[in-house]
């Protein structure tokens, strides 16, 4: 365990909470948050150990102050350093009635996962590190959050050394497509679009985008029109989908690449849709500025692909854009309240219902038995299965927001440019 800084207080979110420091839901019995979080839970329960852990990594090193708010006072730099000595660690622990759900932090940075120079260093620390960390709570499904799935080939490469310390890895792929597809048809439904007339772009045709196609023409309603879009290097993949795509459904499909460093051409039909969708590693390449007024924005990118703070403020002043997190799912129905400083829109002193989408795909398979694990990019009769099983549990795409921000619906609905 790493020690706290001489003479720094420990911080109360930190030094491990139980339920007599937190206002909770009835349903939930108990939550235990911050790095000591196991240890407390393990002391005050007898119990059989945790039944699913998100294995998940700090998007950038601005997470690491919600482990550690005393980093907060360090450099952007000295904090990325300290990271890379410290090892995997809890974060929460979260009981509900059927269920023992906890969150393990690896110590790299998405950015670490992206970086060829660094990509090995972080598989090999998941392998030999957050693996045995993960076995020793007593978990029996593991779930790749953030770039995890991607960074080992879609949970491939872990499997081998999953199955020797008896854990079960799910990608948390056919869950997030879920994710994707139910926060662009609540984007749908409550500002009364039409999405049989609508053009849609989808940006990174990866596990989750190409997912989320087959999903969406799988539906009574389906797109005018959608274009997908990715680097010039996976062209022959784009021809691929698109002639898949078009044997599904009698709608125009075409393609479109990006600059071969992933940049968005100013031309590019992310800029002249009713609905962008994407699921992409690169960082900041959407211009906000230039997104046609009357466009639903769905992201699930990793990190994210627009600024959340430039979507938020255009649509809060001109109210002529839907800025749309994917990949938060409600889970209130199975009494699952959280407390980790996620900063989701409903999060306040009794917690937040609200939980990745990649969690929500281990706490699917520990509560239905008739779904499998996710491992390879899912197929279309995987993710149709996870769809209906959302109903079954009713789970929730959670409430429209931006970086916890929840969007103003109803002024949308009034404002909102129809084209």
């Amino acid at each position: 365990m790493v020690p706290f800084m001489e003479n720094e207080p420990v911080p109360a979110r930190l030094a491990g909470r139980n339920s007599k420091d937190i206002t909770m839901d009835t349903a939930v019995k108990q939550a235990w948050t911050g790095i000591t979080c196991l240890e407390e839970w393990n002391r005050d329960r007898d119990t059989h150990g945790l039944d699913v852990v998100l294995l998940t990594h700090p998007r950038d090193d601005t997470d690491l102050v919600r482990l550690f708010p005393w980093s907060g006072h360090f450099t952007t730099d000295y904090r990325r350093a300290l990271l890379r000595h410290l090892r995997p660690m809890m974060g929460e622990v979260i009981e509900t009635p059927r269920l023992n759900v906890g969150l393990l932090f690896a110590t790299c940075l998405a950015e670490d996962m992206i970086n060829p120079d660094t990509r090995r260093w972080c598989r090999e620390m998941l392998a030999m590190e957050a693996l045995p960390a993960l076995r020793r709570t007593g978990a029996r499904y593991v779930c790749l959050g953030g770039l995890t799935a991607s960074l080992t080939g879609y949970g491939r490469r872990l499997q081998g050394v999953a199955d020797e310390l008896g854990l079960t890895i799910t990608t948390g792929h056919s869950s997030t497509t879920v994710s994707v597809y139910r926060t662009y048809a609540r984007a749908c439904q409550e500002l009364e679009l039409e999405p049989n007339r609508g053009r849609m772009v989808v940006l990174g045709l990866g596990s989750v985008g190409s997912g989320f196609v087959r999903l969406v023409l799988q539906q009574k309603e389906v797109p005018k029109s959608i274009v997908l879009v990715d680097r010039p290097n996976r062209v022959a993949h784009l021809e691929k989908l698109a002639a898949e795509f078009r044997n599904i459904a009698d709608i125009d499909i075409s393609i479109e690449t990006s600059t071969k460093d992933g940049e968005i051409k100013p031309d590019s039909a992310c800029y002249n849709c009713d609905y962008l969708i994407s699921a992409i590693s690169s960082w900041n390449i959407i211009d906000i500025d230039r997104i046609a007024p009357g466009t639903v924005l769905v992201d699930d990118s990793q990190p994210n692909c627009w600024s959340r703070d430039a979507a938020w403020e255009r649509c809060k002043t001109r109210l002529d854009i839907a800025p749309c997190e994917a990949g938060l799912i409600d889970c209130s129905s199975i009494g699952y309240r959280a407390h980790f400083p996620f900063e989701f829109a409903d999060h306040g002193p009794s917690g937040s219902r609200t939980a990745w989408c990649c969690l929500t795909e281990g706490m699917m398979l520990a509560l239905d038995s008739t779904l499998e694990p996710t491992i390879g990019e899912p197929t279309a009769e995987r993710v149709a299965k996870f769809n209906e099983a959302f109903d079954r549990l009713k789970f929730t795409a959670a409430a429209l927001q931006c970086e916890g921000r929840r969007l103003p619906v109803d002024e949308l609905r009034a404002a909102f440019p129809r084209r």
